[in-house]
């Protein structure tokens, strides 16, 4: 049984290109309903639903240089193994243009 808490943290630089391959990867894994994150010890993999629940906030941060910050959380429920509970409802709360 899985208890709260982190398990995986990253942080990278990407260009605008590279980023965006992130995106396409990461979105064909979700279409895939599967995803495994990090390398050898620290990976985590995932089993992924069919609806999740998406929280997307900017705001300009820091204190002597200003910097924009996007903030994509997406969330599901779990059963203790880790296996996606399904059931929920889907709900629009925004659109990218």
């Amino acid at each position: 049984m899985r208890k709260p808490g982190k398990l995986l943290k990253s942080k990278a630089t990407f260009n605008r290109d590279e980023l965006a391959d992130l995106f396409e990867d990461l979105a064909a894994r979700v279409r895939d309903g599967e995803l495994t994150l990090g390398q050898g010890d620290g990976q985590v993999s995932m089993d992924l639903p069919q609806t999740f629940t998406v929280e997307m906030e900017v705001q300009n941060t820091g204190k002597r240089v200003l910097k924009r910050e996007l903030e994509l959380e997406i969330e599901w429920p779990i059963e203790a193994d880790g296996t996606p509970l399904e059931g929920r409802d889907p709900r629009s709360g925004f659109v990218i243009n």
